[in-house]
């Protein structure tokens, strides 16, 4: 018998992962080659570290740009999916007290608080993602524009860029170890890709509070 699938996320919310994603690695990527010494080689695949730059420059501005433009495009879907990020339950803060149970057994959990659509980890993942995307933005800007501001502050500019740039790109590495790698989890992957559908069984074991909203 076959089993139910249930979408979890959209075709445009699936390109626009993918997309912001992607831009995300490669000015990661160009970002270590050119502010780590030891990763200076990581310059290779461009040519140079000045070709490196120039593609880390330039791409910032449409790893910002694309957010605007889907939440332009899907007013819906986004304001949708930031009021589940927004929103903390009871059961969210007992998630977060056990990690979900992916630190076991060094934090044991007897048993799993139920979630919505998302887990707590993915929406504090969420915020994350729009706080340290928007300080990258800013010091980015900043350094772009370097002749307009004093020397001190483009030196703040460069030490908050990358400390925020190397924390969002290990927190990426943590989701993608979770939605892709662990066994209890990598399920997940799936609603990103294809048709971005789930079997019925993951969701009422992962997601049981939004499994029961599904069902009114």
């Amino acid at each position: 018998m076959a089993k139910r699938m249930i979408e979890k996320h959209k075709k445009a919310t699936r390109i626009f992962h993918w997309l912001h994603l992607i831009t995300f690695i490669i000015m990661l990527w160009t970002g270590l080659s050119l502010f780590y010494p030891l990763m200076n080689a990581m310059s290779f695949p461009f040519g140079s570290l000045r070709n490196a730059a120039f593609v880390h420059k330039y791409l910032g501005f449409f790893y910002l740009l694309l957010p605007l433009l889907y939440a332009v495009f899907n007013l819906k879907l986004f304001s949708g999916f930031i009021k589940l990020i927004s929103t903390f339950t009871p059961e969210d803060k007992k998630w977060m007290k056990v990690f979900g149970g992916y630190l076991s057994p060094i934090i044991k959990a007897k048993e799993i608080p139920p979630q919505g659509k998302i887990n707590a980890g993915q929406k504090l993942l969420g915020w994350i993602i729009i706080i340290f995307s928007l300080c990258l933005g800013f010091t980015g800007s900043m350094m772009f524009f370097y002749a307009s501001f004093p020397g001190y502050l483009i030196q703040i500019a460069i030490i908050i860029h990358v400390f925020c740039g190397t924390f969002l790109g290990s927190a990426i590495i943590v989701h993608f170890y979770l939605g892709a790698i662990n066994p209890s989890s990598r399920k997940e992957l799936g609603t990103m890709l294809g048709n971005g559908l789930i079997d019925e069984e993951y969701v009422m074991k992962h997601n049981a509070l939004w499994y029961e909203e599904l069902k009114k």
